[in-house]
């Protein structure tokens, strides 16, 4: 009888024990929730944040603009007919060349001086402005390219994107510049900018200004070091790869090689700067009218090119407020709807490197919704911990000769 009540009461005690252990794991669990909802939380911010920080290159708007004179960026993309060779794009039926920029542009300007017209804009501001606003246009091309300093040969790259640039592109891009400057409006025609990359291949410094590159049988004098973002996303988008800046026409005359594009006496076969296609159109215009400037976009590619919104050779992309939470559900919920209707395009780097950031944004964005419930969550659980019942197993004595053992109350 003695060996049952023995058996009895260390079985009892040992799941005793066993429920008082899970009791304690079960109070602290919710303590765990909150600390680890908690970091994921500031993680999830501080990753948004440095993602935004990456994207500078989106920005300009909020650059140009100020808070009485608010700006949206707006992007055009266009195809080009492709060579094999890596040469700039052809134009493209239905897509842009530099007649079609020309005509956007004229009625651009007409459309922003009638919307910041006296009755809606203060003309004192409106004349204090030297650009009321800003656009530029760009294509890209692939060359190999040597860098030259003090005529010996410092460095070579097999390919590097050559962007032939027109317009403010500099305002548009408000680039972060390790040395010198951009190309201006009226560039000289054999400057060229390097990005930190190119620059670091070709010289393995940033500070190389009246350095020379030459590309196919061009040589051009390096004016400007840009960099273009430098972070994860960069990387993943082909952002870090060599690339380098000239003016538009320069294009025209690297597919020509030593041949002048510019003259009425070329041969037949040589390629004008009008017969290059223009594969990106970026405007900031004034929007007194949170979207009054897309629209504005819309009907002056309506009117110039024949644009619809179904178009599959143009897209139209409105950069400012991107990353907000609101424009970001609406383009990935449903999944379908951020699908681009473009195929086979060009798209440029810093589009490229700005569609993986929403993507980063909508993850982390999640992950922050997530670790915010299981934060709620887990403050009711710390709540029901400190002010909830409390174990139902306690040591009690049998008698005072008997080792303390514990029984579950009923």
């Amino acid at each position: 009888m003695e060996l049952k009540s023995k058996l009895k009461r260390f079985f009892h005690n040992r799941w005793s024990a066993i429920c008082r252990t899970w009791h304690y794991v079960a109070i602290s669990i919710p303590f765990v929730v909150v600390a680890a909802s908690l970091t994921l939380s500031v993680a999830s911010v501080i990753r948004i944040r440095h993602v935004l920080d990456g994207q500078f290159l989106q920005y300009g708007a909020e650059v140009f603009g100020s808070s009485k004179m608010p700006y949206r960026k707006l992007t055009v993309i266009s195809k080009g007919k492709e060579s094999d060779d890596g040469s700039a794009p052809l134009k493209y039926s239905g897509g842009l060349d530099l007649e079609n920029v020309q005509q956007l542009h004229d009625a651009l300007d007409i459309a922003e001086r009638s919307n910041n017209s006296t009755n809606q804009r203060s003309q004192a501001l409106l004349n204090s402005l030297e650009n009321l606003w800003e656009d530029c246009y760009s294509s890209s091309a692939y060359y190999p390219a040597k860098g030259f300093l003090e005529k010996q040969e410092r460095g070579a790259v097999t390919s590097a994107e050559i962007v032939g640039v027109g317009g403010n592109y500099a305002t548009v891009h408000p680039f972060r510049y390790e040395s010198g400057g951009f190309l201006a409006e009226e560039a000289d025609r054999y400057s060229i900018v390097l990005n930190t990359q190119m620059a670091w291949n070709l010289f393995h410094s940033y500070n190389v200004l009246g350095a020379n590159v030459q590309i196919g049988q061009n040589m051009y004098e390096v004016i400007g070091v840009v960099c273009e973002g430098d972070d994860s996303i960069a990387e993943a988008t082909g952002v870090t790869k060599p690339r380098a800046y000239v003016s538009f026409g320069q294009l025209a005359r690297l597919i020509n090689g030593s041949s002048n594009p510019d003259t009425s006496e070329s041969a037949s076969s040589t390629v004008k700067e009008t017969d290059l296609a223009v594969t990106c159109y970026e405007v900031l215009l004034t929007d007194p009218i949170k979207n009054i400037a897309y629209n504005d976009l819309v009907k002056a590619m309506s009117d110039a090119v024949g644009y619809q919104e179904e178009s599959a050779v143009l897209e139209i992309v409105n950069n400012t407020g991107r990353f907000q939470a609101l424009r970001l559900y609406d383009k990935y919920f449903p999944l379908k709807a951020s699908v681009s209707k473009l195929n086979g395009a060009m798209i440029p780097f810093h589009e490229r490197s700005a569609r993986l950031a929403e993507q980063y944004v909508v993850f982390w964005a999640e992950m922050l919704i997530v670790s915010g419930v299981a934060l709620i969550t887990g403050l009711c659980g710390v709540y029901g911990a400190i002010h909830g019942r409390k174990s139902k197993h306690e040591i009690i004595y049998v008698d005072s000769e008997e080792e303390a053992m514990e029984i579950r109350r009923v």
